[in-house]
């Protein structure tokens, strides 16, 4: 086991390396972020220069991966090109935010989901089954600005109930711990709505096909043959088996911890890391963009290496050399 966990960590190394060198190429195609400038009567040519050569973009875009590269690797992701503020910093704020949400909503939408997709499949074709299933296909197939987009006219709108967009009242920053706590879930209960729908609905359709497969397996038969009661068939033998699949997914979801919620935070207005990343990518801001795809980067592959772990852990199965 140690030997393939190193092993998997080296192999993490040429895989990041490999992610950002795409990802910096593909960003340098957008063009010059300073080109606006030159319209602009009140910059003369020198200020453009001097930003340019502040940012290396005086440089060929090979020699300016390197600058990158081992900046960022010594933990200086440069600066924003547009406010001039440090990416760090951009990120520190909102990455607090997307967290705040997103594990919450991760969190319900784990639980919820598995729990319908097993009764679900335990329930196969019954009034139970047809319900959440005809659910689980309208929360895949909503298009999530769509749904905000529905909540916010009928809430906001229509019933003036919560509020449609921000993360806080201008004000409450003073306010004390209860009173802000309060105000924010006011802002919250949408966006929370609109990202648990639909990752419910994967949760339990992955979980209720990983749990039909499990029960037409021979060991379940087996199992029942023995006369070990339901509980211990559905409880040993194809619950755990069933949740080999769901840990994969499980580990894949991390990253969206960061950014899943990125179409719903830009349609509410949320100034967290989604939305942070999608203004750098319109704004042609590639340090900021490029600051959030590593964070992704990162996580991602730590977690694809934590899965291959789980799964000795769950499934005695498997062994590793």
């Amino acid at each position: 086991m140690k030997n393939y966990i190193l092993r998997r960590l080296l192999i993490i190394i040429p895989e990041f390396i490999g992610i950002t060198l795409i990802a910096f190429f593909l960003f340098s195609l957008l063009g010059d972020p300073f080109a606006e400038l030159q319209t602009n009567p009140f910059i003369s040519p020198s200020d453009i220069a001097a930003l340019k050569h502040m940012y290396g973009f005086d440089k060929p875009v090979m020699l300016r991966y390197f600058y990158w590269f081992f900046a960022m690797i010594r933990g200086n992701f440069g600066i924003s090109a547009v406010t001039g503020e440090s990416v760090i910093k951009m990120i520190g704020r909102a990455l607090p935010i997307t967290l705040s949400i997103n594990i919450f909503t991760f969190t319900i939408s784990l639980f919820v989901g598995i729990w319908i997709g097993f009764k679900s499949a335990v329930k196969q074709y019954s009034f139970f089954d047809h319900l959440f299933t005809g659910i689980s296909y309208f929360g895949i197939a909503m298009p999530h600005f769509w749904f905000g987009l529905m909540l916010m006219i009928l809430f906001s709108v229509k019933l003036h109930l919560l509020p449609p967009g921000g993360i806080m009242t201008p004000g409450m920053e003073s306010a004390p711990l209860i009173a802000r706590i309060m105000d924010r879930a006011k802002y919250l209960v949408m966006p929370i709505i609109v990202i648990s729908l639909g990752s419910i609905a994967v949760w339990a359709r992955y979980t209720r096909s990983s749990v039909l497969e499990m029960l037409r397996k021979d060991y379940v038969r087996t199992a029942r043959a023995k006369g070990l009661s339901e509980r211990q068939v559905l409880k040993k033998h194809v619950f755990r088996n069933a949740l080999n699949p769901i840990v994969t997914l499980f580990f894949l979801s991390l990253p969206g911890l960061l950014g899943g919620s990125a179409v719903t935070e830009q349609v509410f207005s949320i100034p967290g890391m989604g939305r942070l990343i999608i203004q750098a990518v319109m704004n042609n801001d590639y340090m900021v963009a490029m600051g959030g795809i590593i964070m992704y980067a990162v996580i991602l592959l730590i977690s694809l290496v934590i899965a291959d772990v789980m799964y000795a852990l769950i499934d005695p199965r498997i062994k590793y050399s």
